[in-house]
């Protein structure tokens, strides 16, 4: 039995939780050639298989005489029927991994490692910046989230935050920069998660006849019921009216376009540049941007929510949007030296995972990138 099929076998055995002293020893003597391979190896869970390919069951029954190269060059063939390049990416989540990947960081021993002497790259965490319109400042490292009430401003287990000064002035802006996420409760009980680079723009105490709130970057929000005001959400291209219900919004200055994604409940979407009017219903997305009058269609409510679930989640998604959203939650600049690479991605992948994961993902698509200080450099 070659390397390959060796390493295969001792995985699906430790998937299934049926792996002897021996072979545990085996596997983890492999997984400490690099460190891609240890935190990998430590996101598997027992008792589930290596991948749902059907090639596998080939693979197997072959009695592993068919060259790996083979395998990966047959899968290859199928996909490229589709016209675009569909990587599958390891998710700890979901625990399926695709066999060309696991050939990426598990059995290709002579593929080029990533160069771990440039600038280590950590994922983001929760962090952000409390802003007032009266010059004060607040930074915000506590991982507990924050409790706005009319007594002050609270981490979720009643310690203080922030000087009840704040609650003077008339807006406050929480700011949660690249690299970091955070989740906020307002006065009137509704929740909002905040993803990197994004700002909520919120007063202390909402007004009596409605609750308005602005938001630059992207956010996820479970808005608490109050039939007498409604909850009105402004963006660069859109204003999203509810009473009480659950919706993600994008709407990044650098994206082209501004995106409303209905979990549940109902809301209203109107376009910031004209006087369209649509109703959502769960599963539907709203879209609108500067040249791009409001229209509606079906949502992916999965990929819409997944950076609050904790993972990236793509969908036959341009390499360009991928970069994006790495850019964000691992701090770092994109700079292309070349044309924008034209590859789609289809796949999952934890937040958690060191950069240097991503990164080996990434050139082993095939696109050439250089990590210097935190600018990420594709050539």
């Amino acid at each position: 039995m070659n390397q390959t099929a060796r390493i295969l076998t001792l995985l699906n055995k430790y998937r299934q939780n049926d792996i002897s002293p021996d072979e545990l020893h085996e596997l983890q003597r492999w997984a400490a050639n690099h460190p891609a391979y240890r935190k990998l190896l430590a996101d598997f869970s027992p008792n589930r298989p290596i991948t749902s390919e059907p090639e596998w069951a080939d693979y197997m029954a072959s009695g592993s005489s068919m060259s790996f190269q083979d395998l990966l060059d047959r899968m290859t063939s199928q996909k490229s029927k589709a016209r675009k390049r569909h990587i599958a990416w390891l998710s700890a989540a979901a625990s399926i991994i695709v066999i060309g990947f696991c050939s990426l960081y598990f059995l290709n021993q002579q593929a080029t490692p990533y160069d771990e002497q440039v600038t280590e790259v950590m994922p983001g965490s929760k962090k952000a910046v409390l802003l007032a319109e009266n010059g004060l400042q607040q930074e915000i490292v506590d991982e507990r989230g924050l409790l706005v009430t009319n007594e002050g401003m609270f981490y979720s287990d009643g310690q203080t935050v922030a000087d009840n000064i704040f609650l003077e002035t008339q807006q406050l802006n929480l700011v949660v920069p690249k690299g970091g996420e955070y989740q906020i409760t307002l006065s009137d009980g509704t929740r909002i998660w905040l993803n990197s680079n994004s700002t909520l723009k919120f007063p202390p105490e909402f007004a009596t006849d409605r609750r308005l709130v602005e938001i630059s970057g992207e956010a996820y929000f479970e808005v608490a019921h109050d039939a007498r005001r409604p909850f009105i959400v402004k963006s660069d291209y859109q204003e999203i009216t509810v009473l009480g219900t659950t919706f993600n919004v994008k709407a990044y200055s650098d994206d082209e376009l501004n995106i409303t994604t209905l979990v549940e409940g109902s809301v209203q979407v109107r376009g910031r540049t004209g006087n369209d009017r649509f109703k959502l219903q769960p599963g539907q997305a709203a879209v609108a941007g500067k040249e791009k009058q409001l229209g509606i269609g079906p949502g992916d409510v999965q990929q819409a929510i997944s950076w609050r679930q904790g993972e990236f989640n793509f969908n036959r998604t341009p390499f360009e949007e991928v970069a994006k959203q790495i850019a964000r939650w691992y701090d770092l600049e994109v700079e292309y030296r070349n044309k924008i690479p034209q590859e789609h991605f289809t796949g999952q992948l934890s937040r958690s995972v060191d950069f240097e994961i991503v990164a080996e993902f990434l050139k082993g698509s095939g696109v050439n990138l250089e990590l210097v200080s935190n600018k990420l450099i594709i050539h």
